[in-house]
């Protein structure tokens, strides 16, 4: 048993929820969180035109790269990964969706404004700025419960799909937690990474996060492990595509992890 040879993680199009915070950040507005928009369930949400758009170029850009055809097709059941999943038009499409890639659970921070949000739960805000691995919304999820469910994905692939070409079409966080189990990322990176402005390191709207473990820096085989990345944004916010990188998986000494204990206290 092993893991999959390729491994496609495919975030969604634009959705009415992104659209919203999108507007509420340009404008500083909240009418667009009116009672009516924060009654719907963030599952819910729907593709906005845009998002349509984008999830065609991903589809797009799978089909100029000869990565039509794959062994095991999966999408969170959640609406907007479903309708990003057809829009991509992959050819003899046999979908499986799955509630384990579902985005993780905003709880109540999904149904009140975000100045209610900033002004009443304050303290809770302060503790995400600082930990937001582990900071669990009320009534939500943390980082650190929805890796739990991409490790039972991560399994099943493992048991079932050695050496074989996957797609998962899915959401930001999910893609995050995906990034965080299989780079083996210390609590410090998770952090880091889930707090980065960096538009590199970001996961856009129909980006494509792509593992292998087929060598293609060197040429020298196959590897044991998904030891491979590269990020590729064919709907913009970013770099078209990035090179591969090699993922360097640390192991630690006693005085090293003394030295990370050290380094992970929040001021």
């Amino acid at each position: 048993m092993g893991m999959p040879k390729n491994l496609f993680l495919v975030r969604h199009g634009q959705s009415e929820g992104n659209a919203a915070r999108r507007i509420f950040e340009e404008t500083g507005s909240e009418e667009v969180y009116s009672d009516e928009f924060l009654g719907i369930h963030e599952s819910q949400y729907k593709l906005t035109a845009l998002g349509i758009e984008q999830a065609q170029k991903a589809g797009q850009w799978l089909a100029d790269n000869r990565l039509r055809l794959f062994d095991r097709m999966l999408v969170s059941n959640i609406d907007r990964a479903m309708q990003t999943a057809a829009y991509l038009n992959l050819p003899d499409p046999s979908w499986m969706p799955d509630f384990n890639l579902r985005e993780s659970d905003g709880g109540l921070f999904t149904t009140i404004t975000p100045s209610k949000r900033d002004s009443v739960y304050l303290d809770q805000q302060k503790f995400y700025a600082s930990q937001p691995f582990l900071f669990r919304p009320p009534q939500g999820e943390s980082m650190a419960d929805l890796c739990q469910r991409i490790k039972l994905v991560l399994d099943t692939l493992a048991r079932e799909c050695d050496n074989k070409n996957v797609i998962i079409v899915c959401h930001g966080h999910v893609i995050r937690a995906f990034r965080i189990i299989l780079e083996r990322m210390s609590l410090k990176k998770s952090n880091e990474m889930m707090r980065t402005q960096d538009e590199l390191l970001k996961v856009p709207n129909c980006s494509i996060v792509h593992y292998t473990r087929q060598d293609p820096i060197g040429h020298n085989g196959l590897s044991n492990h998904l030891d491979w990345v590269r990020i590729i944004r064919p709907a913009g916010g970013g770099n078209l595509q990035d090179e591969f990188s090699f993922i360097q998986r640390k192991k630690y000494s006693n005085e090293e992890l003394l030295k990370m204990v050290a380094e992970n206290r929040v001021p």
